[in-house]
């Protein structure tokens, strides 16, 4: 049964994938694939749980403007990647937090007020998002570049994230164990724990930005765009069937992954 635990005090959304179970009865291994957000407040015991547990690589998919205003903080000898999901920023995705919890609570609200012109709706506005991941080149690139470190990390485990570790790394996710033989009922499971992890960031947020807006309608928006609904990676997944033909199109011609390739993805991460 998969219950993941917190495993990182200073990354509250980062778990270990292991105890997953596929369609055909396998489970993905513990200890080899942990999805997370930034890194930038991990502390000693974070640091010490990563090296005990075996980080050999980090993949962050932020941007660079993201990377400078919250660079990482890594167990000595881990492996950093760079592979940004998204070429430049994309509002309601990404996020270049400010240094306090103040100024990011100004520039949230600025954010909501602006993107609530174009429209009022933010569930509308994620759910357009999340398939721009799986149809824009530049993002579809770079998801087949974390398949090609996927094929080639034998050993250990390897952490992914971006900086609240729901979208970039939610379609990441899903297309990880849709190529491993997960269910989409399981990817939907995992997909939705964010929320439980994310709120009392969430509330957090909304505490600080109610000093610069009474505004619920204003407020709601900010909430939606710091959660996950299923029909926000079912947008992403809906698009890939609507394109491509399916899922398994989808990894064989843009995610490059042939028999070989996908069979090998299985002998290294599942049990």
């Amino acid at each position: 049964m998969y219950a993941p635990e917190i495993i990182l005090s200073g990354a509250p959304n980062a778990r270990d994938l292991g105890g997953i179970e596929t369609t055909d009865g396998r489970v993905l291994r513990h200890g080899r694939l942990i999805r997370s957000g930034m890194l930038s407040r991990l502390d000693d015991n974070d640091i010490s749980y990563l090296k005990n547990a075996g980080l050999r690589t980090v993949v962050d998919f932020r941007t660079l403007a993201e990377r400078l205003q919250k660079p990482d903080r890594l167990p000595e000898g881990a492996e950093y990647i760079i592979c940004p999901i998204l070429e430049d920023k994309a509002e309601g995705i990404t996020r270049d937090k400010p240094e306090t919890e103040d100024e990011e609570a100004q520039r949230t609200v600025k954010m909501a007020r602006r993107l609530m012109e174009r429209d009022p709706d933010g569930a509308a506005q994620m759910r357009s998002l999340y398939p721009v991941m799986v149809t824009i080149e530049h993002s579809v690139q770079h998801y087949r570049q974390f398949f090609e470190i996927l094929l080639r990390h034998e050993e250990g485990a390897l952490l992914y994230h971006c900086t609240m570790g729901k979208d970039r790394v939610g379609t990441a996710t899903a297309l990880i164990l849709s190529a491993l033989g997960v269910s989409r009922e399981r990817i939907f499971e995992d997909y939705l724990i964010t929320n439980a992890r994310c709120a009392p960031g969430t509330e957090r947020l909304i505490a600080n930005c109610k000093r610069y807006t009474d505004d619920a309608a204003e407020l709601e928006f900010i909430r939606i765009l710091d959660t996950v609904r299923e029909d926000f990676l079912g947008a992403a997944l809906e698009t890939i069937d609507e394109n491509y033909g399916g899922m398994g199109n989808f990894l064989r011609g843009q995610m490059a992954l042939d028999d070989e390739k996908l069979a090998r993805l299985r002998e290294l991460y599942l049990e």
